[in-house]
């Protein structure tokens, strides 16, 4: 059953660098733009704009940033790769290849989400190694690094040389996010400023900066499934984790911290966020609906305003085949 869902694509002018929320680490960027830094930049661009944050944050709700290329959109894999078979290897010596795939192009994704596995060719299999595309598959390569070498300076006899790393969009390639919004005026009004003031690291120094566009996307979704994969991190609420239900999932944890930066008031920045665990993108959930939590991360003594982290679910239906049935 074709469902429409709204879709902004991110056009990025520059690098970006996404903190791993661990110090002053600026090596390692995570690649993935997850939906709780999302819903934060989007909080946080319409605190700067005046508005009532915890009411805006209700009225809406994003995925994690997708993969396009071409206008080609990508979706995550499940996390247990025994869905795929690879035409050519037939006993599965190529596991290690499956393995690090991350990401399926829309229509194998309907056919997955509905059947519940998939063969594929080796000559479906992106340049880049993560990817399953319908064509071109050579042609595809979503991100590259660079790792550039600084110097801090502390004061006029002494300065400190770091690392830090960006990540880069392949050619014709843009991140798409899903979302839902009950006032789509305010949700592109507070896109439109993040895009201008990025997102990210160092964005004084141009980085994370981006253009946006709006659009919608067919996606055929299974009419009756067991279960939903994740299309954006997940907090459960206390009464949506059950053993039964978590027991017959294919899920992995992160955790997710960080530092407070959109204080008004200087004496309330890069303080240390309480950290929650959270169900990782890709995940399949034997349910056919969750819907996840809004908890508030303020470290201890933070008295500024509220620090939101976004748990709330945007998933679609999957048919979820348990491990004796694959």
């Amino acid at each position: 059953m074709g469902r429409t869902y709204n879709l902004v694509k991110l056009s990025f002018a520059s690098g970006y660098h996404l903190g791993r929320g661990i110090g002053d680490e600026y090596d390692r960027s995570m690649h993935i733009l997850h939906s709780d830094t999302i819903s934060a930049a989007l909080c946080s661009m319409w605190a700067i704009n005046g508005g009532d944050v915890e009411s805006f944050l209700h009225s809406f709700r994003v995925s994690s940033a997708l993969p396009i290329y071409k206008d080609r959109l990508f979706m995550p894999l499940p996390l247990d790769k025994s869905c795929i078979r690879i035409k050519e290897y037939p006993d599965g010596s190529q596991h290690k290849r499956v393995k690090r795939l991350q990401w399926i192009e829309r229509p194998l994704w309907e056919q997955l989400s509905r059947d519940g596995n998939i063969e594929i060719s080796t000559s479906m299999i992106s340049n880049c190694g993560s990817a399953i595309a319908v064509s071109d598959a050579n042609e595809i390569h979503f991100y590259h690094q660079t790792l550039d070498q600084k110097v801090a300076v502390i004061d006029d006899t002494d300065n400190e040389p770091y690392y830090f790393d960006r990540i880069f969009l392949g050619k014709d390639v843009k991140l798409g996010v899903l979302y839902e919004s009950s006032n789509q005026e305010e949700f592109k009004q507070a896109f439109s400023i993040l895009a201008d003031n990025g997102i990210g690291t160092r964005r004084t120094v141009g980085n994370g900066l981006f253009e946006v566009e709006y659009t919608a996307v067919d996606i055929d979704v299974a009419e009756a499934t067991n279960g939903v994969q994740l299309m954006s991190l997940w907090l459960p609420k206390s009464n949506e984790w059950s053993v039964e239900t978590m027991s017959n999932s294919c899920y992995d944890i992160t955790s997710r911290g960080g530092f407070t930066s959109g204080s008004s008031d200087i004496t309330q920045r890069n303080k240390i966020k309480k950290s929650v665990n959270m169900i990782m993108i890709g995940s399949i959930i034997a349910t056919t609906a969750i819907e996840g939590d809004i908890v508030d991360v303020r470290p201890d003594g933070f008295v500024a305003h509220p620090v939101w982290r976004d748990g709330r679910a945007f998933y679609l239906p999957f048919t979820k085949l348990y491990n004796d049935e694959v």
